[in-house]
């Protein structure tokens, strides 16, 4: 039986991600594989797992998400792809996530706050009602730019880089690679998906059950040598 330091540094990654309240659970589940994981388990588990979540979730971005499920499907069967296409078909796709999963209410509340605070100083007023007619009117306008800007720049930054990463990863056949975005990734996904902590936390263990369910023959086979 292996312990987590012969796992791919991936496995643990992803489960202290997704099992952060069952610790505990996470560690005993990882460590009883005997045979160590690769990333077609984790193709398997994006395909039959991960992607159908996010479907659900963003149907207006269903087409890119089965080209992705589909790039996922082939290489689950060894069938690699090049890092090219893996690029092009994942780009999309983060965008899409890390532009649903940015915090904007929280961001546009700051703006609208600073912008209030701006207009209604003394040294304001005449140019804030010049221009805006009242410091409500110019902290809108403030807040929505401001934040809309903010929300663009942070979802093509990190999609970028992720993409790249994953690209490289999953063309290559990388494990470590992977392990340098399997959390962002996973993490992007859930935030983007769901609103509320508490069906953040369900999604969380949906994803932790179904890589487990993945890992499983693994964990069959080894066990069945030993018995």
């Amino acid at each position: 039986m292996n312990d987590v330091t012969s796992m791919p540094r991936w496995l643990p990654i992803l489960m202290q991600v997704l099992c952060e309240d069952r610790p505990e659970a996470r560690r005993e589940r990882i460590c009883s594989f005997d045979e160590t994981p690769s990333l077609q388990q984790v193709h398997c588990w994006q395909a039959e797992v991960v992607l159908p979540m996010v479907c659900e979730s963003l149907p207006e971005h269903r087409p890119a998400l089965l080209t992705l499920q589909s790039l996922h499907q082939r290489a689950a069967l060894g069938l690699s792809g090049r890092q090219g296409e893996w690029r092009a078909t994942l780009k999309p796709v983060w965008l899409a996530l890390y532009r649903r999963a940015y915090a904007y209410d929280a961001a546009y509340a700051q703006a609208h706050a600073s912008a209030m605070t701006y207009g209604l100083a003394p040294a304001n007023t005449a140019m804030i009602a010049e221009h805006f007619g009242d410091a409500e009117a110019f902290a809108t306008y403030y807040a929505q730019l401001n934040t809309e800007a903010s929300a663009t720049a942070f979802a093509q930054a990190h999609a970028a880089a992720n993409a790249e990463v994953s690209a490289r990863a999953f063309a290559a056949d990388d494990a470590g690679a992977y392990a340098q975005v399997c959390a962002a990734s996973v993490r992007v996904c859930v935030w983007a998906c769901a609103q509320a902590d508490d069906q953040r936390r369900r999604l969380f263990n949906h994803l932790a059950e179904g890589l487990l369910r993945h890992l499983a023959p693994l964990q069959s086979r080894s066990t069945g040598e030993t018995t």
